[in-house]
């Protein structure tokens, strides 16, 4: 074999390579406003694409190198959530084919991920969608306990929420083990159990997958987060990320000013319904502890003002909030390693991190700390 073949293959070979790292997504959907601008849009790395709406179609051709994520995809910008869609991506090709409205029955068709993510749909997603009003529901009950400082009702209704989700748990662990090299379990492991693993399990669950789903952007930046990196910062036991921002009046608040105070730094944004969610049972920690020596500091992800401040009325937070309205290009965000919300960081009174995450496990060692 002459050295031109033997080019002419590693040049073919390279190619080859390249075109598998990229996503060819293509749609097609009777009805869709001519001349509308479709975002696509990834919450993790922040990356931000765009088409436009031509005799009901539009395509996206785009580089990913970095591995898969989720994705949301959305059509016209009046925010509509019938307008858009949520999907995970990664490289190959997708086809989105349907009669409307917009995404509704709309059918996905391509390479092998695919046909992994219409699982995750009919089988996850539905279970989810059947227990959304009875979630919404003990929310609300928890958001009126909370208000009133009925200790016992707080206690039952988050006791609960946690049974309630036990089924979806169950499913979405089952998933990912049952599909141990589909990217698309990232999504799972990210969306639906992130809040619900230790470390250990964690690490755990990943030992069982193959590194088609190890390699996803998602997971990589959920180790790096959970566990540092040699170019990442190690938070655990680490002093937290000194930052000063405005709050909702645009006085400037430093996280030094919490010295000497358990303190939680909690990301979240006014668009996030899981943070919103997430609200009651933050403030009913919030009232069990605050003559104890702990506190919060919200740092919101939003970009608008007024939505930032019409959440905060909404949701009744009483303790500060701080933002620099840029979104998910925050620094504060990439310094504590951000990649998804709601996430939280519990800092000692020395200013160092001690734990990550809120919930349940945030009352047992803060009832462990404050006795």
């Amino acid at each position: 074999m002459n050295k031109r073949m033997l080019l002419g293959i590693a040049l073919c070979t390279a190619l080859s390579a390249n075109a598998q790292k990229r996503l060819q997504l293509d749609v097609n959907i009777k009805g869709l406003p001519e001349g509308d601008k479709v975002t696509l849009w990834a919450p993790l790395p922040n990356r931000v694409d765009s088409a436009y709406v031509k005799d009901g179609h539009f395509s996206f051709d785009l580089d990913m190198s970095e591995g898969g994520t989720t994705y949301i995809m959305q059509v016209g910008t009046n925010g509509k959530l019938e307008q858009g869609t949520f999907m995970y991506l990664e490289a190959g090709k997708m086809n989105i084919t349907g009669n409307g409205p917009f995404f509704k029955d709309a059918t996905y068709t391509g390479s092998p991920f695919v046909a992994d993510w219409v699982d995750i749909q009919k089988s996850i997603l539905s279970l989810n969608a059947s227990i959304e009003v009875k979630r919404a529901d003990l929310y609300k009950k928890l958001e009126t306990a909370v208000s009133l400082g009925d200790e016992e009702a707080i206690k039952n209704l988050q006791l609960d929420i946690n049974q309630l989700e036990i089924p979806l748990t169950k499913a979405c662990y089952e998933w990912v083990l049952a599909h141990p090299h589909a990217g698309a379990g990232s999504f799972l492991i990210n969306a639906m159990l992130a809040n619900k693993l230790s470390n250990d399990e964690f690490k755990d669950m990943l030992a069982k997958t193959g590194p088609e789903l190890k390699n996803t952007f998602t997971i990589k930046r959920m180790t790096i987060q959970k566990f540092g990196g040699e170019n990442a910062l190690g938070l655990m036991n680490s002093p937290a990320p000194v930052f000063t921002l405005n709050d909702t009046n645009g006085k400037a608040v430093s996280l030094d000013d919490y010295k000497g105070k358990y303190v939680l730094v909690d990301f979240w944004a006014s668009w996030c319904k899981p943070c919103r969610e997430a609200v009651p049972a933050l403030t009913a920690t919030y009232n069990k502890f605050k003559d104890k020596g702990f506190t919060i500091l919200s740092v919101s992800l939003d970009d608008k003002k007024e939505k930032w401040m019409q959440a905060v009325a909404e949701e009744k937070m009483p303790w500060v909030q701080v933002s620099d309205l840029i979104g998910g290009e925050s620094p504060v965000a990439k310094r504590y390693g951000v990649m998804a919300i709601p996430a939280a960081f519990l800092v000692d009174p020395s200013g160092k991190i001690i734990a990550l995450g809120g919930g349940e496990p945030l009352n047992q060692k803060l009832a462990e700390l404050l006795k």
